[in-house]
Order: C-alpha cells, then structure tokens, then sequence
C-alpha cells in the first residue's frame, strides 16, 4: 500500500508531464517564440500558480520537453552484442535507427528541428546550457565505438579520424531527417520524390563508403528497406 507521500509525488509527477505535453502540443502547433506561459496555462488546464510551482520559464519547460525527447529515443540506437558482427554492422544498424525514428516519431524530429533553430545562436542560461550537456554527453560514443570496433576488426577504412568521422555521420544523418521530417511533403510535392527514398540512399551512400568491401548492389528502393547488413 503506498504512504501518503508516496501518492502526492505521484500526483506532482502527472502533473507535470501534463504540463509538458501541453506545451509539447503547443510547441509543435505554432512556433516557439508565440508561445506564453498564460498559453500553457490554459492548455494544461493549471492554474498559473501551478505551472509556476514547475516551471519558473518557457526555456525551463522548452529544454525539459528536449530532454525527454532525447532520452525517449535513444533506444532506437542501442545494439546488443548479437545484433551485428562487425563494426561496420553495428554501425549500420545504429544509422538505421534514424530512418525507424523518422517512421515512427516524425513529431519528436520536429521538435527537436525547432529547438536548435530557436536556441541556434545561445543557451538562455549557463545552467540550462550545462544541463543540456550533461544530458547529451554519452549520445555520440556509441556511433564512435562502433566506428573504432570496425576499424580494428577491418571491417571499415582506417584512414578516417573517428571523432571527425562520427561527427560527420550524426549531422549530416539528423539534418536530412530532420529536413524530411518537416518538409519532406513539399519535397515530394515538388520533386516528385519519396522523402524516405532519399533518407535511404543517403544512409545507405554512407554506410557503405566508409566499409572496406563496399556493396553497391545493396543500394534497395522499397519502404521495409533498411541498412545492409553483410551476409555470413
């Protein structure tokens, strides 16, 4: 049976994450800049004391909200020891968790394309900015781990500077989706071109460019396509 205390917390606990979705669905409705705490005020259904015993800003609930979104999906980039052989597997497998986020979570892409627009030039706070850090700081190491199994096990090229290498897949990958994930209609509409069609060539350019014994074959259009994978 839970204590008193035990139910209070839970009730603050929902209360916040209704708060955040509130404004998650604001956010994702209008730009951030439009957005009031008197906005969330009423899509929460709070009162202002309430939201403000939460959340002294919009920054503090904008970075809360980010957080989430970056811990929610940072499974789609988890590799167990048996789901590929060699770096350049794990690798692939990892790249391929942006296109099955792309499918499955199109309105966290957007939110996260519109927090580093509107925070594109400062942090509002150095303890938010410090917060954000902490919070990202293990993101990149398992692309860069997969990259250094890969080049000791000869599956990838040696003659790319990890750091430098796995810097360069994260952003040009998370441009792309974010990009398709929020124009990808109009690309579409325009061009006449699947937007997750692109998302595939570009993984797949990639994926195999840096592989020692590259695979032009595997280069699929078809919308279960994923990174390839060699065969034993």
């Amino acid at each position: 049976m839970k204590t008193w205390e035990e139910e209070l917390d839970e009730i603050r606990m929902k209360r916040r994450d209704q708060i955040l979705e509130a404004a998650r669905e604001l956010f994702l409705e209008k730009d951030m800049a439009q957005i009031t705490m008197v906005d969330i005020v009423a899509k929460a259904g709070v009162s202002r004391v309430t939201l403000y015993k939460y959340f002294n800003s919009i920054h503090e609930i904008v970075f809360e909200i980010q957080i989430k979104i970056m811990n929610e999906i940072s499974w789609y980039f988890e590799v167990d020891g048996n789901s590929g052989k060699t770096g350049a597997d794990k690798l692939g497998i990892m790249m391929n968790g942006w296109l099955q986020l792309y499918r499955e979570q199109p309105d966290h892409l957007r939110f996260i394309g519109m927090f580093d627009h509107f925070y594109r030039s400062s942090f509002p706070s150095e303890e938010l900015r410090k917060r954000y850090k902490n919070s990202m700081e293990d993101r990149g190491e398992k692309f860069k781990a997969a990259i250094e199994e890969g080049m000791r096990d000869g599956s990838l090229h040696n003659v790319f500077d990890p750091i430098v290498l796995e810097t360069m897949i994260q952003n040009t990958l998370i441009s792309m989706v974010l990009r398709m994930a929020t124009r990808g209609h109009l690309i579409q509409k325009q061009w006449g071109v699947d937007p997750e069609h692109t998302l595939i060539y570009l993984m797949q350019f990639m994926s195999q460019f840096v592989r020692t014994n590259p695979d032009l074959t595997k280069f699929e259009l078809s919308s279960a396509a994923a990174l390839p994978v060699d065969p034993d």
